[in-house]
């Protein structure tokens, strides 16, 4: 009976029945864009497009 109470708990916690929530995979595409879009500043001033 304990086990049953902590899986409701945990189920509730998460909002999800064994997916991935929405939250977490905006987070992940949200920080990778951001990489991306770093990673593009850093090769403007570095590298061939720095024209230094």
């Amino acid at each position: 009976m304990k086990l049953l109470k902590n899986n409701k708990l945990n189920r509730n916690f998460l909002g999800t029945t064994g997916r991935i929530p929405l939250w977490v995979v905006g987070l992940v595409l949200g920080l990778l864009a951001i990489g991306l879009v770093g990673i593009f500043f850093y090769g403007s001033y570095n590298g061939l497009g720095s024209s230094l």
